[in-house]
Parts: C-alpha cells; sequence; structure tokens
C-alpha cells in the first residue's frame, strides 16, 4: 500500500479499512510505542477520540500510550467520572524516548499539542480531525480528515467499525456519543450523517441520557462567576449596523465568559487570557450571525490575528482559538484590529461603543 500522505475521509467503509490498514502497517512499520494524543486541556470529542483509537490499537496487540497535554478539560473529567465511573484514567504527559509513531486525534495546528508539538513533527504521524481547516495534515503520512464531520467521534466511530472491524463496548459507544454531542452542541450543529451515527450508537446500547448527564455542567462557582463580572467590566464593545461584537480579558474560564457574554447580548465575543510565555484568543459566535456574514471565525479571524502575532490559529466557524506570542494589551490590540478590517470589508462601518 502506497502510504505516502493517504488521505481518507472515511465517507464509506473501502475508505474506513484502507485507513485502517494503513495504520495498522505504520504501527508494525514503526515497531516501537505509538503515542495517540489530542489538543492540550483536551475536551470531550478530543478525550473519546484519542481514547477509543489508543483502545482499538491496544486491541490490534500494538503498545499504545495516551500522552495529553495539559491533562482534561473540566467537562472531560465529569466525563470519565460519570461515563467510565473511575476518578482518573490511564494518561502520560511524555512520551516514550523510543516512539517512532504519533496519532493525533482533534488537534488542528502543532500550537495545540504544546511541549509535545516537536515530537509530533517528527515521527510517523496519522492525523484524525474534522476541523475545517488542519495544518498537521501535509505532514502526515496518512490522515483520516472530513471538515463536514461535526465531531472527530464521528471519524472514529467509522474507524471502528467499518475499519477495524470492532464491537466497542457501551463506555467506548458513549465516550464517543459525548464527544458528538459535545462538539454538535447538543446537536444544534449536526447534519444528517451526525443524527445517524448518533442513532446507530445509541442503538447500539449507549445511553443518552446517561451522556447528557455526563455533560451536565455543575452550578459556577465563586471563581468562574467573578471571572464573568470582570470579562464584563473590562470588555470593549464594537457595533457594526445590527451586529455587536464584544471584545474582553480574563486570567481563566475563557469559554465560560464567552458563553455569558453571548447571553448578554453580544453577537460575536472575542476572550484573550495571558498564560505565562503565551497567549490565548477563543472566539464564540451567534450561527445567525455567521450565516448573515459569511463570516467563520477560525479562517477569517483567529489565523490573521495568529499571522499578525506569530502563533497559529483556527478551529470552526462558530468556535475557534488561537495561541499567539504576544502580550495581553499588544493581542487585544490586534483582535480589534482584525474585527475593524472585516465590518470595514463588509461595508458596516464599525464603531466603538463607549
Amino acid at each position: 500500500m502506497q502510504l505516502d500522505n493517504l488521505k481518507v475521509s472515511l465517507r464509506n467503509a473501502e475508505e474506513a479499512v484502507a485507513a485502517a490498514n494503513a495504520i495498522r502497517e505504520l504501527a508494525e512499520m514503526a515497531g516501537t510505542p505509538i503515542v495517540v494524543m489530542a489538543h492540550r486541556n483536551a475536551d470531550p470529542d478530543a478525550l473519546a477520540s484519542a481514547l477509543v483509537l489508543r483502545d482499538l490499537l491496544r486491541s490490534e496487540g500494538f503498545d499504545a500510550r495516551l500522552v495529553l497535554p495539559e491533562g482534561l478539560s473540566q467537562p472531560s473529567k465529569r466525563i470519565v467520572k460519570r461515563i467510565l465511573e473511575v476518578d482518573s484514567i490511564d494518561v502520560e504527559d511524555e512520551w516514550p524516548s523510543e516512539s517512532a509513531m504519533a496519532i493525533i486525534a482533534d488537534t488542528a495546528s502543532p500550537s495545540q499539542l504544546g511541549k509535545l508539538a516537536d515530537f509530533a513533527l517528527q515521527v510517523l504521524l496519522v492525523v484524525v480531525d474534522h476541523h475545517s481547516s488542519n495544518e498537521l495534515i501535509e505532514r502526515a503520512v496518512v490522515s483520516v480528515y472530513d471538515p463536514s464531520a461535526r465531531a472527530t467521534a464521528e471519524l472514529v466511530y467509522l474507524l471502528a467499525k467499518h475499519g477495524f472491524k470492532k464491537t466497542l463496548t457501551k463506555e467506548q459507544l458513549e465516550l464517543l456519543l459525548a464527544g458528538i454531542v459535545y462538539d454538535s452542541r447538543h446537536f444544534l450543529l449536526s447534519n444528517a450523517r451526525t443524527l445517524r451515527l448518533a442513532a446507530e450508537i445509541l442503538e447500539s446500547g449507549a445511553s443518552l441520557e446517561r451522556v447528557l448527564s455526563a455533560l451536565q455542567s455543575p452550578p459556577m462557582e465563586i471563581p468562574e462567576r467573578i471571572a464573568r463580572l470582570k470579562a464584563a467590566k473590562r470588555m470593549h464593545v464594537i457595533r457594526a449596523d445590527e451586529f455587536l461584537i464584544s471584545i474582553t480579558h480574563v486570567g481563566a474560564y475563557e469559554s465560560s465568559v464567552a458563553r455569558g457574554l453571548l447571553d448578554l447580548g453580544a453577537d460575536i465575543v472575542i476572550v484573550v487570557s495571558e498564560r505565562g510565555t503565551e497567549t490565548r484568543i477563543i472566539g464564540r459566535a451567534k450561527k445567525h450571525v455567521l450565516d448573515k456574514l459569511g463570516l467563520h471565525l477560525g479562517r477569517d479571524i483567529m489565523e490573521n490575528v495568529a499571522r499578525r502575532l506569530g502563533g497559529s490559529g483556527g478551529g470552526h466557524a462558530q468556535a475557534a482559538g488561537a495561541t499567539v506570542s504576544a502580550a495581553t494589551e499588544r493581542a487585544l490590540s490586534v483582535v480589534i484590529e482584525v474585527i475593524n478590517e472585516f465590518f470595514r470589508d463588509k461595508k458596516l462601518n464599525p464603531q466603538p461603543i463607549s
């Protein structure tokens, strides 16, 4: 089999078989522990995809290790506790020095891997992802990639079922369903295939009630509430015709802050957070606003900001992010600049609201 940059989208069973065979061939060629990883602070889709991929490889007799930079997000920790019914899972944060192969799930750029990026770019690389743009694909020997999928967990399910021909356990099915529910925003962003696959997973024994319970957020604690209030106090608001854009900065709870400001009335929210030597930027928006504007947050905003500040960015149309090498004030300035340029190009005359 020709493995030089093999790309498959898993649109049919034949592609799934080709992908599974290529991964097996690579694993045998590597002959070392296989590192399965996902992006930093792995969300439920990243966790489910990476964990099930690791299990698939182990079921084939390979030594596969789950390595997650910066561990799990809070929703992922709840999933581990409520679906797997354990307090923690076997996750490493360092790669085996002898490893010559990595599988990266649900990750669009090297910067999302943190300290694992250099390792991942020097070994035999497999990418399994669904983001609308992906910087890792051209470096991969094998890529299972379909941006029409609403979650990477969809691709892992198809790979398991049609490629490796495995019967997944109830817990594995519920992990994958949790990834789909989470990334599709409880099916609000789903398409026909997403719903078909979710139905298949349910028919195979997964419990939607159990998954939804695991994903349910606990009541906000004081620090998170304070972060939301501080973000509201600091925010810079731009009005462009009928659209309101909120830009702010916090030290933590960026996603919660973004949700809160959308609920407060913003159409688009950008949140900047300086973390040590790097600055993270996330964007969230309402779908009907993106449809009206023809805006893709990952491509039009985050990639643009990252190019200007030195870093990487991307993501989905409605939820995106960037990691850059700039202090908070500089990042905020460039974000405002990029937002203003976008709306001026749309002839919508953006103006700050004092």
